[in-house]
């Protein structure tokens, strides 16, 4: 994936951070990294670079950036954890470009609570990815830094606790985490420019936040049946019965979820494994119109998988809610 810079931060249990910029420009070139589940090759950043002149820039960066003390108000002791807090404003965006945030927690943290939240509608939250970095014994957590403003500003709230032995075993997972290459926004770099600006027109109409998750193969999406083919809005009508088990089709769902994951190859797989965990997330608060919505956008490669696999119940709602 090539980017146009990472912003990298990490933080220690004595309350120091090192924070610094790697950025693509005319000496360095493109700045082209991979995702850790990408390669089993030793990785010692949040990132595979595909170049190794990058990985030797980005550890002289390491070396050489300042340990500096973080204050008491955005790193403290709670309860039998610590809390770590902290904004970052003013990132540059720009189309066709793309920043990733990547925060080390300390050594053997394992979290309880991460919030991305906007800065200036708090009430509001990103979504992010999350990761247990076996290599180095500590959880990295991504934020992509997108906005169609031309710059963006997260706050970002970690709340975690130290366990050597049961930092291998762990997990984490809410409902604003989201697998790699499964990003809300996605759907406009999908369009050209003047494409997205309609869309996004059509979506400000209808009162909808531009950080729901719309098919990022699709042109658009508007209301909550709506999908887009080519440049053509196609509405749906279909709905769940109102006699759905929503618990039973949760669990359909997740099981599905575990199923593509086996099977994922290419970056659009995994966008579509996104919106399947969209979709039993949905369930689980039995709101229909989300799952259809999440389900509608997951695309022709789940339908494939899920034929002749999953129970016939879910594999009928699937094939309805994309109108098959």
């Amino acid at each position: 994936m090539n980017i146009t810079a990472i912003i990298h931060e990490q933080i220690e249990w004595d309350g120091t951070a090192k924070a610094f910029q790697l950025k693509a420009d005319q000496s360095i070139g493109d700045l082209w990294i991979a995702f850790p589940t990408e390669y089993s090759d030793e990785r010692n950043a949040p990132f595979h670079f595909l170049d190794k002149e990058h990985e030797t820039i980005f550890h002289s960066k390491i070396a050489s950036c300042r340990q500096k003390k973080i204050t008491s108000e955005h790193f403290y002791q709670s309860g039998n954890g610590h809390v770590f807090k902290t904004t970052w404003q003013g990132i540059p965006t720009e189309r066709e470009s793309l920043t990733y945030y990547a925060l080390y927690l300390p050594e053997y943290a394992i979290p309880v609570e991460i919030k991305v939240t906007d800065t200036i509608d708090t009430s509001r939250q990103f979504s992010k990815s999350v990761f247990r970095d076996d290599e180095k014994n500590r959880y990295v957590v991504y934020v992509k830094c997108s906005s169609k403003y031309g710059q963006f500003g997260f706050g970002i709230y970690c709340r975690f606790h130290r366990d050597e032995i049961a930092f291998k075993t762990s997990s984490y997972l809410d409902d604003k985490t989201v697998d790699f290459y499964a990003h809300l926004d996605g759907w406009k770099w999908a369009i050209s420019k003047d494409d997205a600006k309609q869309v996004e027109q059509v979506f400000t109409t209808n009162h909808i936040y531009m950080g729901d998750q719309y098919n990022t193969t699709q042109a658009g999406a508007v209301g909550p049946n709506a999908s887009a083919t080519g440049n053509t809005l196609v509405q749906s009508n279909y709905a769940l019965p109102a006699d759905t088990d929503y618990e039973k089709l949760a669990m359909e769902l997740e099981k599905l979820k575990q199923l593509l994951l086996t099977k994922a190859t290419n970056p659009e797989h995994y966008n579509a494994i996104g919106e399947v965990a969209k979709a039993e997330e949905a369930a689980k608060e039995k709101d229909g119109n989300k799952v259809i919505k999440s389900l509608k956008s997951s695309g022709k490669w789940v339908l494939d998988i899920a034929n002749g696999i999953v129970a016939n119940a879910l594999f009928e709602i699937i094939k309805k809610c994309m109108g098959v």
